[in-house]
């Protein structure tokens, strides 16, 4: 016990001093009251029991005497402000960062039905139940969004408190941004220390925040709470319709075994609530397989993929949340195509038509597409020219163009240069591995003329003629493919390559087009555009967005552009609330897609951090008062207790 107020030395004459006045008060004599009898026999009687009841008189005179002794004792006592000796340390303030992240749902080891996080909570609640009168602790918690479980505060019970209220996410753990917290929340005030409770089991931003927060001013300590590292899970999880049969929806699921162990697997999928396919796999450890279920019909647009033990059994492989993951089917989104032609190559259009599923087709005429009045021009998303001996307009439009001999005449808007104009063109290479060459054939070709071109960097060459380009694609905000022969000059309009040529450019230009986004990864804020996700952003300022909690909110939209809050995976329905289509709603799958999410190593363990940073086990708790107050009050609130007592005792006339 040590003295953090008045020392001994004083508080010695202080107490003598009382003492001595207490004393000499007691030693003198009571003065009593004259008070005149009738008769004598009545003083007698008094004056027999005043004799019988002085030892008594005396024995109460020198308990009141120590009872006010006792309380300028107590008195004295509080003015030295008595602590023990681990009180008087220096004060602390520790931020307790708990790694709340997806791999915390993983089991912990040797207790069934306890979690990585169950753990990090116990060991968080050692080192708050630890803490001195003087210290004080936050308690923060690192998932994809980093937030105060518990404010800075002196009280255990308090801060424990904010400690159950704790779940495992869905995603990685922001460490970078929890450790800056930390840092700013205790980096200024006495004592500043960083506990990190984590499984290890981060990416490497998180290791590399983890790195940087032991190096830095600030002492920080690492509590590593981990478990098995078994783990299977779906990794990649999508449905599409088929590029030649709109019908019909193939799904494509990726499954890969995480763990050190083999495993064996069912791979169970789901279509609107109805179970279309079931597929066993056993993998090794470090191994990922891709299963594809195709034919499917393509009225379905829900789709769930689910992994469970080949015994049936509930238990969790590894990670619950990883075992189960969602895709929407995109819906049919036409591409705006305006076809200019004279009319006289019908092999171009007939290639169009036949593509119904892909495009809305709108016929202009060359004089039309020169005035440029009509809307359907500006808001096109492909233009063919095919104009003949006519000529072009004086700018090309906004949206991806495919011209056919666009150097037919001395001017043209075509921004790919004439190299040469060259008689019969034989086209004798090709660029196989393109897209849009996919399964064309042009061999023997017959060309009566035709322009090859000028390339620059950049330019991808589709169709050469003895080694001069005749056919290029430039790349740009929009894709331009010029071709340096007029179609109605040659035999390729009747041979299979020229519409399966169209097919693949339009299919070219869908995958360039801002698709439709059918999934995204779990994440704080994400941007999305109403345009990617099949919505029509004109007029729409509001969105409502219903997640699988089922609990609606209301998001802003500048620009067509919104931010979505998904932290748990599922579907989620958008709905526009104003505009034109208000009413209209699209669906959203959104998964855990982080490979680092899924994979329970631990990481920590490869970085070899000092052994300073290795968080031990706290001391025992410092025993304090009662009321967690400083033991001065406790001292004064006995002494007001013995007060009181004498009070009592003094007009109950036992003291007197």
């Amino acid at each position: 016990m040590t003295f953090a107020g008045w020392t001994l030395a004083q508080l010695w004459p202080l107490f003598a001093a009382g003492g001595g006045a207490i004393t000499l008060l007691y030693l003198l004599r009571m003065r009593r009251r004259q008070v005149v009898v009738p008769f004598a026999a009545l003083w007698e009687r008094v004056t027999r029991e005043s004799e019988s009841r002085r030892l008594w008189r005396r024995l109460r005179r020198l308990l009141s005497w120590l009872l006010q002794l006792v309380v300028l004792a107590l008195v004295c006592l509080s003015l030295g402000d008595p602590r023990p000796e681990v009180w008087l340390r220096d004060p602390m303030s520790v931020a307790v960062v708990i790694d709340t992240s997806a791999s915390m749902a993983g089991p912990a080891p040797d207790e069934p039905d306890t979690s990585r996080l169950d753990l990090a909570r116990r060991r968080a609640e050692q080192e708050l139940r630890a803490l001195g009168p003087a210290d004080r602790a936050v308690v923060i918690e690192a998932s994809e969004e980093v937030a105060v479980a518990a404010p800075l505060s002196g009280d255990p019970t308090g801060l424990v408190a904010g400690l159950q209220g704790l779940q495992p996410r869905y995603g990685e753990a922001d460490l970078s941004r929890a450790l800056a917290l930390a840092a700013h929340v205790v980096g200024e005030r006495p004592g500043p220390r960083i506990v990190v409770v984590t499984d290890g089991a981060l990416d490497p931003a998180g290791v590399d925040a983890l790195r940087t927060c032991t190096e830095g001013p600030i002492p920080c300590e690492v509590a590593r709470v981990g478990g098995p590292a078994d783990n299977v899970a779906i990794t990649a999880f999508a449905a599409r319709r088929y590029p030649y049969a709109r019908d019909q929806i193939e799904v494509l699921t990726e499954v890969r075994n995480l763990g050190d162990t083999p495993a064996k697997v069912v791979l169970e999928i789901e279509a609107d609530d109805a179970p279309v396919g079931a597929r066993t796999l056993r993998l090794e450890p470090g191994q990922a397989t891709r299963e594809v279920l195709g034919q499917l019909d393509a009225a379905r647009s829900r789709f769930v993929a689910r992994l469970t033990r080949e015994d049936g059994s509930s238990e969790p492989l590894g990670l619950p949340h990883d075992d189960v993951a969602y895709a929407v089917v995109p819906p049919l989104t036409p591409l705006d195509v305006v076809l200019v032609t004279d009319g006289t190559n019908l092999f171009l259009e007939a290639a169009l038509l036949i593509l119904d599923d892909h495009v809305r087709l709108t016929g202009l005429s060359p004089e039309e597409a020169r005035e440029g009045r009509r809307p359907e021009l500006q808001e096109a998303d492909v233009v063919f020219f095919d104009v003949g001996d006519q000529t072009l307009p004086d700018a090309l439009p906004d949206a991806h163009v495919v011209i056919f001999d666009p150097w037919r005449h001395e001017t043209s808007p075509c921004p790919i240069a004439k190299k040469v104009d060259v008689v019969r063109p034989f086209l004798t290479e090709q660029d196989k591995g393109h897209p849009a060459l996919e399964h064309v054939v042009l061999k023997d070709v017959n060309i009566a003329r035709g322009t090859t071109f000028e390339t620059v960097p950049g330019d991808q060459v589709l169709v050469r003629s003895i080694g001069e380009p005749i056919a290029i694609l430039r790349e740009g905000e929009h894709a331009l493919v010029a071709l340096g022969f007029d179609p109605r000059q040659s035999d390729l309009p009747m041979r299979p390559a020229f519409p399966m040529m169209v097919d693949n450019l339009i299919r070219y230009f869908e995958q360039r087009e801002a698709g439709f986004v059918a999934s995204v990864p779990v994440g704080a804020h994400r941007e999305l555009a109403l345009a990617d996700l099949g919505l029509a952003p004109e007029g729409v300022t509001r969105v409502t967005v219903t997640g699988p909690e089922g609990e609606p909110s209301t998001l802003p939209v500048e620009r067509g552009r919104f931010r979505l809050r998904a932290l748990v995976p599922g579907f989620y329905a958008i709905a526009a609330e104003d505009g034109p289509l208000a009413g209209s709603s699209v669906e959203l799958a959104v998964n855990q897609a982080d490979l680092h999410a899924s994979d329970l190593h631990d990481q920590v363990e490869a970085l070899e951090l000092p052994q300073a940073t290795e968080a031990e086990a706290p001391s025992e708790p410092t025993p304090l008062t009662p009321f967690q107050g400083p033991l001065w009050t406790l001292v004064m609130l006995v002494a007001a207790g013995l007060i009181a007592l004498e009070w009592a005792s003094y007009h109950r006339r036992v003291t007197v």
